[in-house]
């Protein structure tokens, strides 16, 4: 008895010692619960810092980059949708702007053919391709009838309107509503591009290369298409637009477009063989419409090229929805 009753005393003092470390040792898992949440939120949430600083850090650069020159230039390039519009001048041209010029060609006594080889700077075996795609047009001045002219002459004023949207869009000037001034000056747009590529062609016929080069040639292109992309705007958006402005508009796609000339001498007609050998016709007109998208590219080129020079030290350009209304003259 006075064993049992010694040993209640130490039972419950055990009790009372161990007690409390077994309720702590209980409790022990939701706070390590709670710490794991708690190390994971915390783990999350500066993840989601860290993101966000990159997504500022990445937003800051693109802003950097767009208020430099290269990205002012690239950003307005995509706003006037250059590519698709280039794609959409070569299939026309190829619809209807050949088809009207080797008929003018051939009732002026040339041959389109010839024309095209000189322009692109094609070697023998390459102009032989070209030849077999194309005819001199001659049976189809015969045998044009008055529709068959009014439905070539409209295709041809196609490209004209084509031109006049895309020199709207980078001059941000509304479509014009005097219609009969506007197909006047497609009209005297599509007489003058007949003159500049008439005398492009006395020129490549005429002038002799220096060294095995094209110089001379080069040099009077460059002159004729200064000329002509100067004037070409100005008809175009009736007048609206001064000429001292569409002077860079005018040398900035000269630049570029006997840049495409250079580079169509040197490469096109390995291009143009290799084409025609591996896939017939369709490879030479493939090599064709390359060149008139780079054409179409070059023009957007040498508009925006203008505009924002016109800009570089002068007040930021009014919001389109701010411009006065035009009067057509």
């Amino acid at each position: 008895m006075a064993g049992s009753q010694d040993a209640e005393p130490d039972q419950q003092l055990q009790e009372l010692i161990g007690g409390p470390a077994d309720v702590s040792a209980a409790q022990n898992p939701a706070p390590t619960g709670l710490t794991r949440r708690q190390m994971l939120h915390d783990q999350e949430q500066r993840l989601l810092d860290q993101e966000r600083r990159l997504v500022d850090k990445g937003s800051h650069a693109v802003d950097r980059m767009r208020a430099t020159a290269a990205g002012t230039f690239w950003s307005r390039l995509n706003a006037i949708d250059f590519m698709n519009s280039s794609l959409q001048f070569a299939a026309l041209a190829v619809l209807v702007l050949f088809p009207f010029l080797v008929v003018v060609s051939a009732e002026s006594g040339g041959d389109a053919r010839n024309a095209l080889i000189l322009r692109l700077g094609l070697d023998k075996q390459a102009a032989q391709d070209v030849d077999q795609l194309m005819s001199s047009g001659r049976h189809a001045v015969t045998t044009l009838g008055i529709i068959g002219a009014a439905v070539v002459l409209l295709g041809a004023l196609g490209i004209a309107s084509t031109l006049q949207v895309w020199y709207q869009r980078v001059y941000d000037q509304p479509p014009a509503h005097n219609l009969v001034r506007q197909l006047a000056d497609r009209f005297l747009w599509l007489g003058g591009m007949v003159l500049y590529l008439a005398l492009q062609d006395f020129a490549f016929t005429n002038l002799k290369p220096v060294g095995g080069a094209r110089v001379p040639t080069d040099v009077a292109t460059f002159v004729l298409a200064v000329a002509f992309y100067w004037w070409t705007p100005h008809v175009l958006l009736l007048g609206r637009v001064g000429w001292r402005r569409l002077f860079p508009v005018g040398v900035a796609t000269a630049v570029c477009v006997t840049g495409l000339g250079v580079f169509s001498n040197l490469l096109f007609s390995s291009q143009i063989v290799s084409s025609a050998t591996d896939y017939g016709p369709i490879g030479v007109v493939m090599i064709l419409l390359s060149y008139l998208i780079g054409l179409g590219v070059c023009i957007h080129l040498g508009a925006v090229a203008g505009r924002i020079w016109n800009e570089r030290g002068s007040e930021p350009p009014a919001d389109p929805e701010e411009l006065p209304e035009v009067v057509d003259r």
